[in-house]
């Protein structure tokens, strides 16, 4: 989500069930309307224009406020990447579409996007006891793997490596890792995929709606909301 009003870009991101994004007004910014702009796959046209989206409003302030602006920008925190998916989709439905899984649990990984692709996309973590390799013979691909019992609490990061890739593998997922239950062997956890987020189930279509906050930065306030319905594969 581009704007002149606009600090920086946005990226919507998945807060089930909602696209959402947080984006910071910039304090040079001067009173009145300034259209956002929605930059993705299927929304460039032939001469490669930006999607007219929305429109924002900016209201005057005093010269009080505007010093101090810059200051209050300053503290704002940073955004967070993480997305939250519906917990009956599959994982993972993006790069951050971080689940929480328990030391130790066998889990299942979908990938909805390359079709045609059997067994030539191998996957790599240092949560993983193996290196997984992605299989199917139609538009969904899966693979299963145990994550370690001495994995460490936290974030993960699952790289990609493709079978005629030049370079350095590249982040494709990110999943979270909670210590195995108290009093559970970890050796003898069940074969099936448990997921804290009840991560599970075959491709799912899913409808989502979009919508943009502005931050709030001294009196200068904005508030977007437009829903928009998309199908994933």
């Amino acid at each position: 989500m581009h704007s002149a009003a606009f600090i920086a870009a946005g990226k919507l991101r998945m807060t089930d069930p909602l696209l959402t994004t947080t984006v910071t007004i910039a304090c040079e910014a001067r009173p009145g309307t300034y259209p956002v702009l929605r930059r993705g796959a299927g929304d460039v046209g032939p001469d490669e224009h930006p999607f007219r989206w929305a429109r924002v409003r900016v209201i005057p302030i005093d010269e009080a406020a505007r010093r101090a602006c810059p200051g209050k920008v300053k503290e704002l925190p940073p955004s967070d990447p993480e997305e939250r998916w519906a917990p009956g989709t599959t994982w993972p439905q993006s790069e951050w579409d971080v689940r929480t899984f328990r030391a130790g649990s066998r889990i299942t990984i979908t990938d909805n996007f390359d079709e045609g692709s059997d067994g030539s996309i191998t996957l790599t973590s240092d949560a993983f006891t193996d290196r997984p390799v992605l299989r199917g013979d139609r538009a969904v691909l899966t693979a299963t793997t145990t994550l370690k019992c001495e994995a460490t609490s936290g974030l993960h990061v699952v790289y990609r490596h493709d079978a005629d890739q030049e370079g350095p593998a590249r982040t494709w997922a990110r999943l979270r890792i909670t210590p195995a239950a108290r009093g559970d062997a970890c050796s003898s956890r069940p074969a099936a995929a448990h997921s804290a987020e009840a991560s599970r189930g075959t491709a799912i279509a899913w409808a989502a709606g979009g919508a943009l906050l502005a931050a709030i930065v001294g009196a200068v306030v904005l508030l977007l909301s437009r829903s928009r319905r998309a199908k994933a594969a």
